[in-house]
């Protein structure tokens, strides 16, 4: 398992200074249809959860969520700051890791991911598949946006243009996927119900691929 103690401490470091600007990706990428395919109350696990503004929308919407995120002091402070809005029973954040979810099979009707699978080290997607798929009971449904392949300039690198997906800077892993990577690497247990790859209107630059699956 690859060293994360340095990308960590970068995550960190943003949620402190308020850098995180990737926190408001899913309010700007609205294309997948999960929340009409969910029951009434559903179970949803969000990993890498941030400052949890994905995970108090669906808890708004009615859902039951759970945030996940391995920055124990923003794990804290979500469930400071939730409190005062009325979630009481719906909304909860625990300190986590994904290669190492503490959670039985098959809990939660759905797994969202916004941008935590593309920091994780190639050598761990198994890992990472694994854990995953273990969690989401059976036709249940998963939720990925990860940077896509289709990306042009990110950091004044061109992933497009390389042969390369992987890049590493300041000890952050970026990876860009194809959509091909990602079905095939989820094929054994899911289904591609979904799958486009987006553009951030500020942004046309960098691509995600944003994809449902459902749990066979």
């Amino acid at each position: 398992m690859a060293d994360y103690l340095n990308q960590k401490k970068y995550f960190e470091q943003a949620y402190k200074t308020g850098s995180d600007m990737w926190t408001h990706i899913p309010f700007k990428l609205q294309g997948s249809t999960l929340t009409t395919r969910l029951p009434a109350e559903a179970m949803v696990l969000d990993i890498g959860a941030g400052r949890g503004l994905w995970a108090v929308k669906l808890a708004e919407m009615g859902y039951k969520v759970i945030g996940m995120d391995y920055v124990k002091w923003m794990v804290d402070k979500q469930n400071e700051e939730i409190k005062p809005r009325n979630l009481g029973g719906k909304l909860g954040f625990v300190e986590g890791d994904v290669l190492d979810i503490s959670f039985e099979d098959g809990s939660f009707d759905a797994v969202t991911d916004f941008g935590l699978f593309q920091h994780i080290d190639p050598d761990d997607f198994e890992i990472y598949v694994s854990e995953v798929s273990r969690v989401v009971k059976p036709g249940g449904y998963l939720l990925l946006v990860e940077l896509s392949k289709h990306t042009t300039s990110f950091l004044r690198w061109n992933p497009k243009a390389s042969k390369e997906n992987k890049f590493d800077q300041d000890g952050v892993v970026y990876y860009f996927f194809t959509e091909d990577e990602i079905k095939n690497m989820f094929s054994q247990n899911f289904e591609i119900v979904e799958q486009k790859v987006e553009y951030i209107p500020e942004n046309a630059n960098v691509a995600y691929v944003e994809t449902l699956l459902k749990r066979k």
